[in-house]
């Protein structure tokens, strides 16, 4: 899912977390994990097609998917299981609550815009796969072409 919508989807339910439990601390935090969460596409954008990269350059690749392989580290089903047991252990602390809330609903849209597969969301999953990005997002064109049909430069 494409940063506009993760923006406008994080405002929206830091909004009602905000009105619901007046904790600007949940809210915040909701906002920024729901939203900063893609930084490790920098990383992968970076380790794929090197550095330094240009905004224009870095959204185009992320857009048409042009990688042979994706780790992103921070979109995984087990960040949000641990933030979740992070947040009931310390009594749903309204910070950790936000992070919890803030992951889970980025994962949830993109698993269901971007994939045909939630495991596609699982850092084991993905590891066991070799982060190879056409195992993993089966359901999107091969990576060959994109790569063959879209200069990067």
């Amino acid at each position: 899912m494409k940063l506009p919508y993760h923006a406008a989807t994080s405002i929206t339910i830091s909004a009602v977390l905000y009105m619901v439990f007046k904790s600007w601390g949940m809210a915040l935090a909701c906002l920024i994990a729901g939203i900063f969460i893609d930084l490790d596409h920098f990383i992968d954008v970076g380790r794929e097609h090197g550095w330094p990269f240009k905004v224009k350059k870095f959204f185009r690749v992320c857009n048409k998917g042009q990688f042979h392989r994706i780790v992103l580290i921070f979109h995984g089903w087990e960040w949000v299981f641990l933030s979740g047991i992070a947040a009931w252990m310390t009594n749903w602390t309204p910070w950790i609550t936000g992070v919890f809330v803030g992951l889970g609903t980025h994962l949830v849209l993109d698993a269901f815009h971007n994939s045909n597969n939630l495991l596609s969301y699982s850092l084991i999953w993905r590891w066991k796969k070799g982060f190879h990005f056409d195992t993993i997002f089966s359901n999107l064109k091969s990576t060959k072409y994109r790569y063959k049909d879209t200069p990067l430069n």
